[in-house]
């Protein structure tokens, strides 16, 4: 009976790995919508050739880019169709129902055939298909003596949501235009589509404005009394700014600017301290030398305030391409607007009931500015107190705040889901494990189809107060990042944290290979 029992066991958790190793071999995370496992497999030869039309060309190169290296040779690109041994990229008009970003992948033993609405889906299509490729694809050198051979399936997949980002703090710590670009190239291959750069900050200001040579003179560096690693401070010039556009664009990513106001703004007043209320000039200091919040804040009662903002908007508008601009509008602080004689004037000439309704008034007339520039203006949780204007786009935050994204949701606003209860990735891996974060469903509870309909998307927030060199950074966004790919990607329903499990487990070599220092549960 013991031995019959054991011998049961024993062919159950074979069965689990049977049938985990089917999992195993074609793992892909985020997890597609549909896939069906076909018979065989495609080998991938240097006879191989990708077969494109010309408006796919540029894809085309960079499948090329992203293959050759490891393969130790060219792959013919070749704009009339092949039968047999070749990757076919095509865009199919009749697959509207995948939207911008879905696709299919169609793989037999003969051929690859790639097809998508729009550029977009066939971009994510190569992601899908390089992590079908043995890791080893990934070297940036010759993989000799290796089969490339591929599973034969079919995939039909589309994102469940449109926002899937990342935030990184360049503020608190500088973060170089190389990490940027390496991080962008990590996010495109998990199908993230989202790098909000918080750009300005107490602890420096990290974008050029050609109008305000002092910002990046004076507001980019920690006074010189902390004695910070030069490294832990800079800024980007704006030809850095459009080179990381650029890689960007190519790679399906959005770059969203945070420029801070009216709080979290004090090393401004490092360059120009009479845009405060004090008129006092700020000591830049690192985050944990000095008050994690600043009473400092932007005069609302003074033009000269609005005149250098919408400036420093005009340049970052012209700059970044991107449909949103964020303005911040956290944690602001309003002790001394409660005692400056000018905010106490605004507040009564606009017939306002306090300094709540007074930073309403702010925000809202920054996004008028903002409208009028062809761009769509995203805060904070906080700018929804004192009243919210009905066209912009609220990033909540505030987990403790439960009934924010409800609020949000009834008065018709687009809202991200950004919650410290699972997307601060500054937090510890202990604190928030990947786990966790897979079990969420960024959707909250209870919501009706309207107010899911307000629910653009989720994001990871990294603050870069605490851990500061690239290493350290690696360690906390993944893989709960990862973990946060599929929950953007993946429809709730298909969700399963085993199984996606197992999947990163096979993950795990390709990340090795992209020499990504990530966290291990010991």
């Amino acid at each position: 009976m013991k031995s019959s029992l054991i011998i049961l066991i024993i062919l159950i958790v074979l069965d689990i790995h049977i049938l985990a190793g089917e999992t195993i071999k074609s793992a892909i995370i985020p997890k597609p919508l549909v896939l069906e496992k076909t018979e065989g497999i495609f080998k991938l030869t240097s006879a191989t050739s990708i077969t494109v039309s010309e408006n796919l060309s540029f894809r085309a190169k960079q499948l090329k880019g992203y293959l050759e290296p490891a393969l130790g040779y060219d792959l013919l690109v070749s704009h009339k169709a092949r039968r047999n041994n070749s990757i076919e990229l095509k865009i199919d008009k009749s697959l509207g129902r995948l939207g911008d970003e879905g696709y299919l992948l169609d793989i037999t033993k003969e051929k690859i055939l790639l097809t998508a609405f729009q550029d977009k889906g066939i971009f994510y299509g190569i992601q899908t298909l390089r992590q079908l490729l043995p890791s080893e694809i990934l070297r940036d050198t010759p993989v000799k003596q290796m089969d490339w051979q591929i599973p034969c399936l079919k995939i039909e997949d589309k994102p469940r949501f449109k926002w899937r980002g990342l935030m990184l703090d360049c503020s608190r710590t500088f973060i170089s235009k190389e990490q940027i670009k390496r991080y962008l190239e990590i996010l495109s291959f998990f199908k993230m589509n989202v790098l909000h750069m918080h750009l300005t900050d107490d602890q420096g200001w990290r974008v050029e404005i050609l109008r305000y040579p002092e910002l990046t003179k004076t507001a980019s560096k920690f006074h010189e009394s902390f004695q910070e690693p030069k490294e832990y401070e800079g800024y980007y010039s704006q030809g850095d700014i459009r080179e990381l556009i650029e890689y960007a664009t190519q790679r399906n990513i959005e770059i969203i600017p945070e420029i801070e106001m009216p709080g979290h703004s004090s090393e401004v007043f490092a360059a120009f301290p009479q845009l405060s209320c004090k008129g006092d000039t700020a000591k830049i200091h690192p985050f944990f030398k000095g008050p994690a919040v600043h009473n400092e804040i932007f005069c609302a009662g003074n033009d000269e305030t609005f005149v250098f903002l919408q400036n420093v908007l005009d340049e970052i508008s012209a700059l970044f391409p991107s449909q949103y601009i964020h303005i911040g509008g956290d944690e602001a602080p309003k002790a001394h607007w409660k005692t400056c004689p000018k905010c106490q004037k605004r507040i009564l000439d606009e017939g306002l009931k306090d300094e709540n309704e007074l930073q309403s008034w702010f925000v809202t007339r920054i996004e008028k500015y903002l409208t009028k520039k062809g761009k769509r203006l995203i805060g904070w949780d906080e700018i929804i107190e004192g009243g919210l204007s009905p066209t912009a786009t609220v990033m909540y935050w505030r987990g403790w705040e439960k009934d924010v994204p409800a609020k949000v949701a009834e008065r018709g606003n687009d809202m991200i889901m950004t919650p410290t209860d699972y997307s601060y990735f500054d937090y510890s891996n202990e604190k928030i494990s990947t786990e966790k974060i897979y079990s969420v469903n960024p959707v909250p509870q209870g919501f009706s189809s309207k107010q899911r309909e307000r629910v653009l998307g989720v994001q990871a927030n990294f603050w870069s107060h605490i851990d500061r060199t690239p290493p350290v950074i690696d360690r906390q966004l993944f893989p709960r990042l990862i973990a946060l790919s599929e929950i953007a990607w993946a429809q709730n329903e298909n969700k399963d944290w085993n199984e996606f499990n197992l999947r990163l487990g096979k993950i795990e070599p390709i990340l090795d290979i992209m020499r990504i220092n990530y966290f291990i549960k010991k």
